[in-house]
């Protein structure tokens, strides 16, 4: 069976919306909300470093630097292989400040799987793989 790949814009603005909302509540670093924004049983992988659950995630994201940024573009939003997912590729960077100044960490690609509908939409997966 072939999956229409294409979404309704609702869709698309949804995942847009949520994708935005995780990177300022992850630099606010209000990770009590940001992990509301997953499935209790979501996974997030970051490069080599795999967590499953709300709370692993919370806790890796608690030790992440202050302050960060993220600035995330090129959403490509499309069906998932399951009624009622979604996908979603983006391109990141994500930097911080030192003593020099502001800094680019990484340029980086986030992987997204994502279930519900409109403002109900949350990830079930998230992977980040380096540019």
């Amino acid at each position: 069976m072939t999956v229409q790949k294409d979404v309704a814009v609702e869709t698309d603005l949804a995942v847009r919306r949520l994708v935005a909302r995780y990177s300022h509540l992850v630099d606010d670093r209000d990770f009590d909300a940001l992990v509301e924004l997953f499935t209790d049983d979501a996974r997030f992988r970051l490069l080599d470093t795999d967590l499953h659950g709300k709370a692993a995630i919370k806790a890796y994201l608690e030790t992440t630097p202050d302050p960060m940024f993220h600035i995330v573009s090129n959403i490509v939003v499309s069906n998932g292989s399951q009624p009622g997912t979604y996908h979603a590729i983006s391109d990141l960077m994500m930097g911080g400040k030192g003593e020099s100044g502001w800094v680019v960490w990484m340029i980086a690609r986030y992987h997204d799987t994502l279930a519900g509908e409109g403002r109900n939409l949350l990830f079930t997966q998230r992977i980040v793989t380096s540019r």
